[in-house]
């Protein structure tokens, strides 16, 4: 199995979270999709104040390659653990 470094998966489970949000709100607003996904139960504060803070690392990502750390944010094993939790709370949320 190959091994993708943490701060690449960072980046794809952020954008998938994105991709969603954009889905859920009808929108590319951000911040009205997170309200829109906050207001349908699909997301926590936590998670709101959570996912905000990624898709900006995110951002701040994508111009940096090779770290294992974005700007605030240390991409550990559980900071992608979280993503991908939110990823299937706004998947499952949606298709129901």
């Amino acid at each position: 199995m190959i091994d993708i470094p943490l701060h690449r998966q960072f980046a794809g489970q952020a954008r998938l979270v994105r991709l969603l949000l954009w889905r859920i709100g009808d929108t590319t607003d951000i911040e009205t999709c997170l309200d829109m996904a906050k207001n349908a139960h699909m997301i926590t504060d936590d998670d709101k104040a959570f996912i905000r803070e990624c898709l900006a690392r995110e951002e701040e990502h994508r111009n940096l390659s090779g770290v294992n750390e974005t700007a605030g944010i240390p991409v550990d094993e559980e900071t992608i653990l979280r993503l991908r939790r939110c990823v299937n709370k706004l998947n499952q949320a949606d298709s129901a």
